[in-house]
């Protein structure tokens, strides 16, 4: 079922994959980064692409969002190593998480919308909420303050990812697919079970 992702071999485009992804998703954050819900309470729209990259993308797309993010970070001064990490630990796995978890990059199927509310917009919002954590195993931030962002983070994500990583998903897989660019998971697009090899 995951062949096509972890057993196909790399080639230039996958490599090119990994750039224009970061620099997409870097551009993304940069620009809206000002976007608040209330002051000094930002919101991140651009979250919403770290499933549709690692959906669409695969791993080339993971890697590209945890450098994309990194580069974010490094543009707004946030240079201190243990944010780096948890950064590029956080936007790896955001778009990991629904590349292995969701069944059709354009969510066609009743199962793959189920998955992706699931284990997208609920699951893995909790993860990337809760890598803030390992600054606080690693003695860089304190308990009280982390405790303060997770909830903040989580609803960031989740919020963006329910709203728009579905109809970005949509409009952008029959172009993606066009193109020969698709790196996700093979899939089925009748039944509702994926199936191997079908986009080697």
């Amino acid at each position: 079922m995951w062949s096509s992702i972890f057993r196909r071999k790399w080639t230039t485009v996958d490599f090119v994959l990994i750039v224009v992804t970061a620099a997409l998703y870097a551009v993304a954050l940069l620009m809206l980064a000002q976007i608040k819900l209330i002051p000094s309470v930002p919101i991140r729209p651009a979250n919403a692409l770290q499933p549709v990259f690692g959906i669409l993308f695969g791993i080339p797309g993971c890697i590209g969002l945890a450098f994309g993010n990194m580069v974010s970070d490094l543009f707004q001064g946030s240079a201190a190593p243990h944010i780096l990490i948890a950064g590029l630990i956080s936007n790896f796995l955001g778009g990991f998480i629904p590349l292995i978890a969701v069944s059709h990059p354009a969510l066609k199927t009743t199962r793959s919308y189920i998955q992706y509310y699931i284990f997208v917009v609920v699951i893995s919002s909790a993860v990337v909420a809760c890598t803030i954590l390992l600054n606080v195993a690693l003695g860089f931030t304190p308990m009280e303050i982390a405790a303060m962002f997770v909830p903040t983070v989580f609803l960031n994500q989740a919020i963006a990812t329910a709203v728009l990583g579905p109809i970005l998903l949509k409009l952008l897989f029959p172009f993606v697919k066009r193109a020969g660019l698709y790196r996700g998971r093979a899939y089925d697009s009748v039944s509702l079970l994926p199936t191997r090899g079908q986009l080697q």
